[in-house]
């Protein structure tokens, strides 16, 4: 047995995380796979896991912290021996001193993403290419990375989430027992480290035995035919980009089967392996939207041979000819008079809905789901213009610079002291030397909701969810920092409700408050949102500009008299153009016949359309599971 170390939890005693356990196991025993990704919200046992990982497998676990630079991580140059010998030197980084070990990075969804895209290409090639600054190196590195991150603090990109072969899902204990169960451990470690990590100390060694044996196995396990091509059918179900989701599907599954002392993998290790594998992989850029049911199923043999013709027309305009199709039938079958009707609905103040996960509706690759609700400070990075902002690199300045970079300077004089004169300095730094510093800072983004208010969605009891989708969109805007602001047009007029803020609980209020009822002048909207953006993004120079318009986009008020309302409102979507602005055009429209005035303004406005129902990220999303059972 080896020597008990209180400095860490037993891998064994660690209660309810089977899936984070399997997939360490799977890294510990197959060399194809290099990374592993633990996901969990605070206090889920992420870094309780991941540091336990040396209990069983007789590595040392180094960390990375979050902030390091390139130089302290890759390498750099070696100032006293560059300076010495008069040529650059290379000084190791920590991956190269952790060469044959395990390296481990809390919070990896912090770690500035060129860095952790560098760190993890170098951890699976197996080798580290050093090109900065005068020094030219490459070393060969064997590490596996250990990585672990709170989805509801920040995401990282699909991109670099697909270079993790492994990716466990932590979640909290889910009822009294297990909660109970996880407080007892926790409390009988505290008291006495030694007893409890001897309890468990057998545990870890027939775990650490099981790793070894399986190493020796896995060269002779074999995967048939039919399993592969069940593999490659879960990579298709769930849309996975390129080859590495099935490479390290058919990896991990080889693994668990020597994992379970068997020669031969078994379809359930596929489907364990898949759940590790392509959960994070899963692209629903690509996802067809839900497919909706045939109107009038069940009621074919009352219905006429042919449907009837769509009408045009906004609910406001028809509401005095015939009932809503959405509205309940009333116990004398009458709607109220049409006056009394339009007067309920000009007085209708809805509550908001219910709220949810919103997709990334701002990005350019259409429906791309948003992976957590609170994605910080991960708005463009654009280069500052002042002394301001963080610093990101070197470069040769252009001009005269007040903002010196003195490692970048220190480091381009070194290989050049010994032939230089040094008059009692300890470094000669001339002209040539010098290097400034590049700073950069988050771009400014402003969203503007501009929200129809009228009575069509009022009818159509719509403007609940639409409250509840613009309220979820506020809260996701708020904690990336952005500044929003709020416009409803209903009746006769466009009225700024909420110029941009920060303050999402003025929102909630002003949204809580915003009535609904009248007509639809979409035209006016359109032209006194462009009025106000206009003056805004000219203010606000440099600062990305979006306008969220949700809408059914069937407007009944014209600009000109006679006029064709929603032809109007095409016309003068096609000629508008604001600089530095985006558009996105969210239809609200409800019901099995649905027409295309949004889906036309949105091409009109050269901006993104969605629909009310596609914002909502968890009912967009499936689980691998539900494919794996299909």
């Amino acid at each position: 047995m080896s020597s008990v170390d209180l400095r860490y939890f037993p891998f064994s005693a660690v209660y309810g995380v089977d899936d984070a356990k399997r997939a360490l196991q799977c890294l510990l025993v197959s060399p194809s796979l290099r990374t592993v990704l633990i996901r969990g919200g605070q206090g889920s046992g992420k870094t309780l896991i991941a540091r336990s990982i040396t209990k069983i497998s007789g590595k040392k676990v180094i960390n990375i912290p979050v902030n390091v630079s390139e130089e302290q991580l890759f390498g750099g140059m070696d100032l006293d021996e560059t300076i010495k010998q008069g040529k650059p030197v290379v000084q190791p980084g920590l991956l190269s001193k952790a060469d044959g070990q395990l390296v481990y990075v809390d919070d990896v969804n912090l770690m500035d993403q060129k860095i952790l895209m560098t760190l993890l290409n170098s951890v699976i090639d197996g080798r580290v290419v050093l090109e900065r600054e005068g020094v030219s190196a490459e070393y060969t590195t064997d590490v596996k990375l250990i990585a672990t991150m709170n989805p509801k603090d920040t995401d990282i990109s699909p991109h670099v989430l697909d270079r993790f072969d492994l990716c466990a899902y932590i979640t909290p204990p889910e009822n009294d027992e297990e909660k109970a169960e996880v407080l007892r451990r926790n409390m009988d470690f505290q008291k006495d480290p030694y007893a409890f990590s001897i309890h468990y100390m057998e545990d870890d060694e027939e775990v650490r035995s099981n790793i070894e044996r399986a190493k020796t196995l896995l060269p002779l396990v074999t995967v048939t035919d039919d399993l592969i091509e069940v593999s490659v059918e879960l990579a298709v179900k769930v849309m996975a980009d390129g080859m590495r989701g099935d490479i390290t599907l058919i990896n991990t599954a080889v693994s668990m089967a020597a994992l379970n002392g068997r020669d031969e993998v078994m379809k359930k290790d596929i489907e364990e392996a898949a759940m590790l594998c392509l959960a994070h992989r899963r692209n629903y850029a690509q996802e067809p939207p839900p497919e909706q049911p045939p109107e009038n199923q069940n009621d074919t043999e009352d219905q006429p041979d042919e449907p009837p013709p769509q009408d045009d027309r906004n609910d406001d305009e028809r509401s005095d000819e015939e009932p809503p199709e959405d509205q309940d039938d009333t116990d004398d079958q009458q709607e109220p008079p049409d006056n009394d009707f339009q007067q309920l609905l000009d007085e209708m103040v809805f509550e908001i809905g219910e709220q949810f996960r919103v997709v990334d509706y701002l990005s350019d690759r259409h429906r791309r789901i948003s992976k957590t609700s609170a994605k910080k400070g991960r708005r463009m990075m654009v280069e500052s213009s002042d002394a301001t902002g963080r610093y990101a690199r070197p470069r040769i300045p252009s001009e005269k610079t007040s903002d010196i970079a003195f490692d970048a300077t220190v480091r381009a004089a070194a290989p050049y002291q010994r032939s230089r004169e040094h008059s009692g300095l300890a470094i000669n730094i001339q002209k040539q030397d010098v290097r400034e510093k590049v700073r950069e800072m988050r771009a400014g983004c402003t969203i503007l909701f501009l929200v129809d208010a009228s009575g069509s969605l009022g009818v159509r009891k719509r403007m609940t969810a639409v409250k509840g989708a613009v309220l979820s969109m506020l809260k996701d805007s708020y904690v990336k920092r952005d500044r929003i602001g709020m416009m409803a047009f209903r009746r006769d007029s466009a009225e700024l409700v909420l110029p941009p803020t920060r303050s999402v609980e003025y929102s909630y209020r002003k949204l809580e408050e915003m009535p609904t009822g009248g007509k639809t002048p979409l035209a006016e909207a359109l032209v006194t949102v462009n009025e106000y953006m206009t003056a805004y993004s000219r203010s606000h120079e440099g600062e990305m500009c979006y306008i969220v318009l949700i809408t059914d986009g069937r407007a009944n008020v014209p600009l000109k008299e006679g006029a064709n309302a929603n032809e109007e409102v095409i016309s003068l979507a096609e000629r508008m153009a604001i600089p530095q602005v985006k558009w996105i055009v969210i239809d609200a429209s409800a019901g099995f016949i649905r027409f295309d005035n949004a889906n036309r303004l949105a091409e009109a406005l050269e901006g993104t359309y969605f629909r009310l129902e596609d914002l909502n990220a968890d009912r967009l999303a499936e689980s691998v599971r539900a494919a794996i059972n299909r």
